[in-house]
């Protein structure tokens, strides 16, 4: 996903490092706490996937920033009851010119959920980031 920012780079960046802010963004993330600021998070997903209802506590490690460049990250998480396992990379960029912000995403399942076949957590996974753009654009736009 690529947004055009109506602020330079630098003027937004302060969004990405509020991580409460962020984290309502992100379809089903709840009970989000910082461990180790700018650095390391922990968090609750919930989900719907077919007939599962999924609620996984997840671990959030920033692996890399450079203000106002990028920040990357990844989650990782399992839910108790399924057995299914989840890794999310994530990278966020703003680029100056033109002024942008570029969000890139990779999501690994395992487990119970994968075996519901790729076309069902493919669709889901779009529709949450779909949905997470959308909050995204709404926070940088105020």
């Amino acid at each position: 996903m690529t947004m055009e920012l109506p602020r330079r780079p630098e003027d937004v960046w302060p969004l990405l490092l509020d991580f409460q802010r962020i984290a309502a963004c992100i379809p089903g993330c709840e009970q989000v706490e910082e461990l180790a600021p700018l650095a390391h998070y922990k968090a609750v997903m919930k989900q719907k996937i077919g007939p599962f209802k999924l609620e996984v506590p997840a671990e959030i490690h920033v692996d890399e920033m450079l203000a106002p460049s990028h920040v990357l990250a990844r989650a990782t998480g399992r839910d108790k009851f399924t057995g299914t396992s989840f890794t999310v990379k994530l990278g966020v960029y703003l680029r100056p010119e033109p002024a942008v912000l570029e969000v890139q995403a990779e999501l690994s399942v395992a487990g119970r959920l994968a075996s519901l076949g790729y076309g069902t957590i493919r669709k889901k996974a779009e529709e949450n980031f779909t949905l997470f753009s959308q909050r995204l654009q709404q926070e940088v736009a105020t």
